[in-house]
């Protein structure tokens, strides 16, 4: 087992139903985000899919655009490196980084 550090670049396809609103009421569609996790693997792509998992988990924990299907997530792994095991120990930094633009 290995300590690995993926980037990984989600693409959010809304759909045409009903769009989620920020705080001021306004609609808002980011187009995609970045987030990072350390994660305990086997080989690179155990590494991708178990970061794969615990972004969507999380995304949906804290917007509820999955499972109500207003949106469609496309998962990249833009990096994935071996990692310092200690990495493991800090508490997962579980933000992401939208964009609006392409």
């Amino acid at each position: 087992m290995q300590c690995y550090y993926v980037v990984i670049h989600g693409r959010l396809e809304w759909s045409a139903a009903a769009p989620p609103n920020n705080d001021e009421g306004d609609t808002w569609q980011p187009l995609g985000f970045y987030c990072h996790r350390f994660v305990l693997a086997s080989s690179i792509s155990s590494a991708q899919d178990t970061a794969f998992r615990r972004v969507r988990d999380n995304l949906e924990r804290q917007t509820g655009w999955l499972n109500s299907n207003q949106v469609k997530l496309e998962l990249n792994a833009e990096q994935v490196t071996p990692a310092p095991f200690f990495r493991l120990l800090k508490p997962d930094n579980r933000g992401h980084i939208f964009y609006d633009n392409d």
